[in-house]
């Protein structure tokens, strides 16, 4: 079955009952981390460290045989259990066939991808299943953001006047962990305050910190390393922490990665452009074109998978995150050059 990202709480009953299989996926991390995380609240309400258990294609290339092991193996301490199987592709057809075809229990796989194609094999193995639900995220446009802050920030008892609500949607970012991440330090800033003015969202999320953000991206993919390096300092001096910035330049090469392989399947350079950027983004329109032009697939899914270390890497490494973070802004900030002597 095919859903979409607002139908997961209608569809609690079927998730509980029905499904086995949830196959969520899409460009924008956020949006597929946020979709992930309400479903596993359905399906493991009361979690613990038996019920949820997560794998990558990594531990399935190591031990074949896991996925199955653990589906067939009820939850420790009585309850559903949910496999969370991350970056997923193509590759694990024959796991998740296998999956649908071998598991007793009544476990729940849960699989979270990068944005797959209509033709993607695993995407209508999943969709076409009678236990199988597929859900396939796109990047929130200005209405969408709008919603999403004013009902985030409604759940929790703050209003913002009209305003502070026009301010918020131009100035935070188009990806729900950031957004959510942002709300989260205002609604702190507040305390017991419920009202949200103009210069409470300004004290907070000035509109430049934005601004910074995107010239750090353009930056980086464009190879101009020492400004990028400036930007970066910036931003860890006004409080950002690294992971953070890791998880922006990440959605800006998803971002350029479903535009590039719009751009390979024929689809106008302005109609790209007005599919991965918002109204009020414009300006960016020049900038974001040459990055089409520049860079390859091949390259930005290097990009990704070395961003997705380096955030690891910021959390378990005796390495300063900062260090660990600057490294790879430099590393990522070269390769336009090698791809220009290609």
């Amino acid at each position: 079955m095919k859903a979409k990202p607002a139908q997961i709480e209608s569809l609690e009953k079927q998730i509980c009952s029905i499904f086995k299989v949830a196959l969520i996926h899409g460009s924008d991390f956020g949006i597929v981390e946020d979709c992930a995380q309400r479903l596993i609240k359905i399906v493991v309400p009361q979690r613990d460290e038996f019920s949820l258990v997560k794998l990558t294609k990594a531990h399935l290339k190591e031990t074949p045989s896991r996925l199955l092991d653990e589906g067939n193996m009820p939850s420790f301490l009585g309850g559903r259990k949910l496999i969370w199987l991350k970056e997923a592709d193509n590759t694990l057809l024959e796991f998740v066939e296998n999956y649908f075809k071998f598991i007793q229990t009544d476990t729940f796989l849960l699989i979270t991808s990068d944005a797959l194609q209509k033709t993607s094999s695993l995407r209508n193995l999943v969709e076409n299943a009678s236990d199988g639900l597929e859900i396939a995220c796109y990047t929130d446009d200005e209405k969408d953001t709008r919603l999403l802050i004013s009902s985030y920030l409604r759940d929790r008892g703050y209003m913002p006047d009209a305003d502070a609500m026009n301010l918020l949607s131009e100035s935070l970012v188009e990806n729900r962990i950031i957004t959510q991440s942002e709300l989260d330090k205002l609604m702190t800033y507040l305390g017991d305050k419920k009202q949200i003015s103009v210069t409470d969202v300004q004290a907070v999320i000035p509109k430049t910190e934005v601004a910074s953000f995107d010239e750090l991206c353009h930056s980086v993919a464009l190879g101009k390393q020492q400004q990028a390096d400036k930007i970066c300092r910036n931003l860890l001096t006004n409080g950002e922490t690294p992971v953070s910035i890791v998880r922006i330049l990440m959605a800006h090469f998803n971002k350029l990665l479903l535009a590039v392989d719009m751009s390979e399947n024929g689809i106008s350079r302005d109609e790209i452009l007005k599919k991965i950027l918002r109204a009020n983004q414009f300006k960016q329109k020049e900038i974001m074109s040459t990055q089409i032009y520049l860079w390859k697939k091949s390259f930005i899914l290097k990009v990704l998978q070395l961003l997705l270390e380096t955030e690891k890497q910021t959390k378990t490494t005796e390495l300063p995150a900062e260090v660990v973070l600057e490294r790879t802004i430099t590393s990522i900030a070269g390769i336009p050059k090698k791809i220009k002597r290609l």
